[in-house]
């Protein structure tokens, strides 16, 4: 029987300060009892705080790293994912040095992960990792039992890819992964369960006016009274609860231009206003969401990162938090597996698996 994912230790503060009083005090002073270097404690552990907040790169790292967890909580397609490159270690350096990533994930058929996750900065097109670290991560996932996979957000597109470190270019002293090579290669959908969306445009949410509650308020401005509500797909009212949350799901951040439509009567009273979603695309475009009936959203990873960062920033971008707490098996619940078993639809779901190329990218190293 399959359970949702749930959240194991909840984290107490008293107990995880622990491990930062011993990074701020590294060592005895004297005779004096660690209880009364709690001045000193706090200076310490204040100084690194306001290093942090102050160093946006590193807070946006954070950021993507909490998100691709929440990624993986709410894609529901695995056993275990957890928290790797915390704590002290000690290890035999006998094959070289080790760095361990940043999440283990247990898959549902045991198969063990370990994934370093990388932002991408916007207008980047390839990622570049240090080939000493990328060694050192390799090492540690022989020595403790895990397949290594990178995973990078790609902040320009807002997508992600999953890919093996044979996948990247050996280019001096760096490994390099080009995002055409990283989408090629991408095990996002085969491993964590991601998928690509598409649907008939448009997604239409009319607001439907009580006309005979209008009301002039003066200097041109009018009193509306909401009459009710319609969601559309494709100009058919949708009426499934299930379909109209997922339909306001796609409307939200599936990534379609909004455009709005007001209709009048005879009489110029407001009848409606429609908010228009649909691609943004030209002619040619147009042309083949016709003939194919369909037009792509984009990943779920990709839909429920957006809502992710938009929870914990401003609207300018501004960081407001780290992360905010996943919602386990949101996305496998939004569309489950049998939705396709039902054969009267009126929000009409594509749904399409990438399978990773087999092409040796590895193969090509260039020095310089």
């Amino acid at each position: 029987m399959h359970m949702t994912l749930r959240r194991g230790r909840k984290g107490n503060l008293g107990l995880e300060v622990m491990p930062l009083i011993e990074l701020a005090l590294p060592s005895p002073d004297g005779q004096r009892l660690l209880s009364d270097r709690h001045a000193e404690s706090i200076s310490a552990i204040s100084d690194a705080l306001s290093e942090s907040l102050g160093n946006i790169s590193r807070l946006q790292g954070w950021q993507t790293q909490y998100a691709f967890e929440a990624v993986v909580v709410a894609l529901d397609s695995v056993r275990l994912i957890k928290t790797e490159d915390s704590g002290l270690f000690y290890f035999d350096d006998a094959d070289g040095e080790l760095q361990p990533p940043d999440y283990r994930i247990v898959l549902k058929d045991g198969t063990q992960l370990l994934i370093e996750v990388k932002n991408v900065a916007p207008g980047v097109l390839e990622a570049k990792v240090r080939a000493k670290d990328m060694a050192a991560a390799q090492t540690y996932a022989k020595a403790t039992g895990g397949r290594l996979l990178y995973a990078h957000l790609w902040s320009s597109m807002g997508m992600w890819t999953l890919v093996d470190p044979s996948v990247f270019n050996l280019v001096g002293s760096q490994q390099r992964l080009p995002f055409v090579n990283s989408m090629k290669a991408n095990e996002m959908q085969s491993l964590l369960g991601d998928g690509m969306l598409a649907s008939e445009p448009p997604l239409t949410f009319s607001v439907m006016m009580d006309r005979e509650k209008e009301k002039l308020a003066g200097d041109d401005r009018r009193a509306l009274t909401i009459g009710g509500v319609e969601l559309l797909s494709a100009g058919r009212v949708i009426t499934d609860p299930d379909e109209q949350k997922l339909a306001w799901f796609l409307v939200w951040h599936g990534g379609w231009d909004e455009t709005t439509e007001t209709h009048v009567d005879d009489q110029g009273r407001v009848e409606r206003i429609d908010f228009i979603y649909r691609p943004e695309t030209d002619e040619d475009g147009e042309r083949q969401i016709a003939e194919q009936g369909f037009a792509f959203f984009g990943p779920l990873s990709k839909m429920y990162t957006l809502r992710f960062l938009q929870s914990i920033t401003t609207d300018e971008g501004d960081i407001r938090a780290l992360r905010e707490e996943p919602e386990p098996a949101l996305l496998a619940q939004l569309i489950p597996e049998d939705y396709w078993a039902k054969e009267d639809h009126v929000l009409r779901i594509w749904r399409f698996r990438q399978i990773p190329t087999k092409e040796d990218f590895g193969s090509s190293h260039a020095e310089n």
